[in-house]
């Protein structure tokens, strides 16, 4: 067996999807003939937490946790001083929160995890000193983390995969304040990706993006590897439905159209809002019956806009559950809405729980612009698909479900096996197991 230290700020007991990529990585490498040693986080400073996760970790998994300074504990400063900013897994106060980001992106290059990365380092050093590591593994966000990656790469040689899964420049997020900011971004992007054995991305179009910025880059260098669901999830997820069947019966005779996950960076939900208030409008009935349910940390919508919207009565923001419960609760829902970012930040990108939406078997209603996500949504036959803006399209489909519910009518979808055999999380990871065991032997494929 050979063995990958894997630097990754996101994991177990951090909650959200940003961990599961990570989490599955580490479970199904080893009977790929991979261990792993992971160095993360000692802080439980995110504000999505999720201990539950900690019983999927393989205990063959050597878990390093160390503790950096992050600008997520100055936030928790921030609360100790009266200035709350997010309430664990709940809402962050997005005017406070973004004020908050600017200044990060001021201050911060690349980004507020910079200590973390630096003490990740330095225990990534003294593991190293101890031998039995074969191939090194980063992953972002944090970009922090490629740095400290590199730093390794350097110094000991290791081969190494630097895993994106978002764009660095150019991600939704991405607001460098002046040039110089940018610079700096671009700078550092371009010393990861010329170092580092592989790149790996979870799209193509993502990995046609790289390949056309870094064109003096071997193109077989930046390499897909997409995110999916896990089958054993599923399963654990539906022997749960005798334990919600009290939450069962109190959504009985309610339409739920579920938003399951964080609700950030997502202007698209807007267009879900207005749509709902179009049926409303034609349908009053409909405000007994339907229900958006937002279940997850929210930093988009403020308290009152559901109020302002004239739907304080229908929308409901729930905070983030443990995984499995938020599985069974896609499967309660009588439908989900995946909500886009709108633009170009819909061009590159599968969000990570669209395989968990399409494999639930409820149908979707995306409301996102043209892109990957999209076109996996139209080619499972999961539901209509529309691009953001378009608010009578949205209550058409609302509307369509909501008579076909009140009718009896069973909206269940049926993906097609194939195309659900191909989103297993463990092939994903075989893939990113042929890629260590081939620079580890200093081969190439």
């Amino acid at each position: 067996m050979r063995r990958v230290l894997v630097l990754a700020y996101f994991f177990p007991p951090i909650g959200g999807g940003g961990c599961q990529r990570t989490l599955k990585l580490t479970r199904y490498l080893e009977p790929a003939g991979w261990l792993s040693t992971v160095v993360t986080t000692l802080d439980s400073d995110y504000w999505i937490l999720d201990p539950t996760l900690l019983d999927e970790v393989p205990r063959s998994v050597e878990v390093i946790r160390v503790q950096g300074y992050t600008a997520l504990r100055a936030l928790r400063s921030l609360s100790r001083w009266g200035l709350d900013v997010q309430e664990p897994q709940g809402a962050r106060r997005s005017k406070r929160f973004r004020a908050l980001r600017a200044l990060s992106r001021w201050m911060l290059i690349p980004d507020g995890y910079r200590g973390w990365a630096e003490a990740a380092r330095r225990a990534s050093e003294r593991r190293l000193q101890a031998g039995g590591v074969d191939a090194l593994w980063t992953t972002s966000s944090p970009e922090s983390a490629h740095l400290a990656g590199l730093a390794l790469k350097r110094r000991h040689g290791l081969p190494w995969v630097a895993d994106f899964r978002d764009p660095w420049v150019g991600r939704v997020t991405y607001r460098p304040p002046t040039a110089l900011h940018d610079r700096a971004h671009r700078a550092m992007e371009r010393s990861v990706v010329a170092a580092a054995d592989h790149v790996t991305v979870v799209s193509e179009a993502m990995a046609a993006m790289y390949r056309s910025r870094y064109p003096d880059l071997p193109p077989e260098r930046f390499v897909l590897l997409p995110n999916g669901f896990d089958p054993d999830d599923w399963r654990r997820a539906d022997s749960l439905a005798d334990a919600s069947a009290g939450k069962a019966e109190e959504d009985r005779d309610r339409f739920v159209l579920l938003h399951a996950g964080q609700l950030a960076h997502r202007p698209t939900v807007r267009t879900l809002l207005l749509a709902a208030r179009r049926v409303l409008d034609a349908d009053p009935t409909a405000r007994d019956q339907l229900r958006l349910r937002f279940l997850g940390g929210n930093e988009e919508l403020d308290a009152e806009e559901p109020e302002r919207f004239g739907l304080a009565e229908i929308v409901e923001l729930r905070p983030s559950r443990p995984h499995l419960e938020a599985l069974a609760a896609m499967r309660r829902a009588q439908a989900l809405v995946l909500l886009g970012h709108g633009g170009n930040a819909d061009s590159l990108l599968y969000t990570g729980k669209i395989y968990e939406y399409l494999s639930s078997g409820r149908p979707v209603l995306g409301i996102v612009d043209r892109g990957p996500c999209a076109d996996l949504i139209r080619a499972a036959g999961a539901g209509p698909v529309l691009e953001s803006g378009d608010v009578e399209g949205a209550a058409r489909a609302i509307r369509t479900w909501l008579v076909a519910w009140r009718g009896g009518t069973d909206l269940g979808v049926r993906v097609p096996v194939g195309l659900l055999e191909t989103w297993n999380r463990a092939i994903p990871a075989a893939r990113a197991a042929e890629l260590l065991s081939q620079i580890a032997s200093g081969t190439t494929k």
